[in-house]
């Protein structure tokens, strides 16, 4: 299913030297990826200075996958730095040169393994208008905090005041499957990162989600701010009907309760926001325990 094909990755890092380690490790991921893959490391003007250390550091992962330092130009500041990578994606969706397109923030951990998930399921979802989705997770305290969707959902009824006094209903899809039982759609569908297929990834550049003025609308009361919209995707773009985006998760059995899938979980390799919620709230939600009947 992978062999021959293309993978261009784009990661945005502002001052990369102060974060290295986690920089680091999120690139290594890409090395046990089966494609052929590019990766292209965004960093701010002011940053130019540590292309040679960063090209040192990164001489490793050169056996197996390419790495490519592209300095933004200056009026890619602040959070603009996100959008730094928009017209190169551009660029490479018109000449047609790979077959899947990620953006990702540089301190998330998409594993391969995570990666073959979204290809799977990618088709199957599409046909009903969905696409895989992803839960961002902090390990903190030896267990993994759904910080972005930080709720205690209901899969039989609403859950109120999810986005401030609004509640939230999660809409399901069943599928036919020996280990998932269905697909949810959760409240909050960012994961930092965004997959896409060439197909998509041409929709994606002519639509409204990539318009850094005309995303704020689509996402509506959410207010995802500049950085966050980066990497939305098509996630906002004609959802079906009882759907408020296309992303959602797979749900499976474990010990009797409902979890969501290993393979949708990926890692924040921090700690800020779980240590946030635990000061706020102790007794923290877990992934194995943000879901109710």
């Amino acid at each position: 299913m992978t062999e021959g094909k293309k993978l261009w990755v784009a990661i945005t890092a502002h001052n990369p030297m102060k974060r290295i380690e986690t920089l680091l490790e999120t690139i290594k991921q890409y090395m046990w990826y089966e494609l052929d893959v590019s990766v292209f490391l965004y960093i701010n003007y002011e940053a130019q200075n540590d292309v040679p250390l960063l090209s040192q550091l990164f001489k490793p992962f050169l056996e197996k996958i390419k790495v490519e330092i592209v300095v933004a130009s200056p009026e890619y500041e602040g959070w603009w730095l996100t959008w730094a990578h928009k017209p190169d994606l551009t660029a490479a969706c018109i000449r047609e040169e790979y077959d899947y397109y990620v953006y990702q923030e540089d301190d998330m951990l998409l594993e391969w393994n995570k990666f073959k998930y979204w290809l799977a399921w990618k088709p199957r979802l599409a046909e009903l208008g969905l696409e895989p989705g992803f839960i961002r997770y902090e390990k903190f305290g030896g267990k993994k905090i759904p910080f972005d969707n930080y709720h205690k959902y209901s899969l039989t009824g609403k859950t109120p005041k999810v986005w401030s006094d609004r509640g939230f209903t999660v809409a399901k899809q069943l599928v036919i499957d020996h280990e998932i039982k269905f697909f949810a759609s959760l409240a909050n569908p960012y994961y930092a990162a965004m997959i896409l297929d060439a197909k998509d990834a041409i929709k994606y550049v002519k639509s409204d989600s990539m318009d850094p003025v005309k995303s704020f609308e689509l996402v509506s009361y959410r207010n995802w701010p500049l950085a966050d919209r980066s990497s939305m995707g098509l996630a906002f773009e004609n959802p079906p009907e009882g759907y408020e985006h296309r992303r959602c998760v797979p749900v499976v059995q474990k010990e009797g309760v409902l979890v969501p899938d290993y393979r949708c979980l990926i890692q924040h390799k921090d700690t800020k926001y779980s240590i946030e919620l635990n000061d706020k709230f102790g007794n923290l939600i877990t992934c194995d325990t943000m879901f109710t009947i």
